[in-house]
């Protein structure tokens, strides 16, 4: 059975790893901040961003977001399969994460065009992949760096 855990890794894959997070943590949070800026400051709300996108423009946003969202959230989940996390977190919470980053940008299609109401959908996924990534970007970088005692 393969029972690699991160905290048994070598200091170059701790490196690599921890660069990785740190990478993706900054990005996401200044796609955050551009959302919130696009939605709230230069638009008055989410409706009247999307009510001006064009279907082009919403595609080449969606292609790009769907490839990053998915490697983002299936490389970070890989890696917190390696974590001494239990058995229920380590299968479900890498799983939400990437369906709800996924499910994000559908509700970016919905607000368009279907109901600026869906935009609640919008916050809720954010929420859920924003807070998947963060729990577990700190438990990989918490067992690598700071966690003492015995691998189990």
């Amino acid at each position: 059975m393969f029972n690699f855990k991160v905290r048994e890794a070598p200091l170059g894959f701790k490196l690599l790893v921890t660069v990785f997070l740190i990478g993706y943590g900054l990005a996401q949070a200044l796609g955050s901040t551009m959302a919130y800026l696009e939605t709230r400051v230069i638009n008055p709300s989410a409706e009247e961003y999307f009510f001006y996108l064009k279907p082009t423009k919403l595609v080449s946003l969606s292609h790009p977001h769907f490839f990053g969202y998915a490697t983002l959230y299936f490389l970070t989940g890989l890696l917190f399969l390696f974590t001494e996390r239990g058995k229920f977190l380590k299968t479900w919470l890498p799983a939400v994460t990437v369906l709800a980053a996924l499910l994000d940008i559908c509700t970016w299609w919905g607000i368009k065009y279907v109901s600026a109401k869906l935009e609640i959908l919008t916050i809720i996924f954010g929420i859920t992949f924003a807070g998947g990534f963060a729990i577990m970007a700190v438990t990989i970088l918490y067992e690598m760096w700071l966690k003492k005692g015995k691998v189990n």
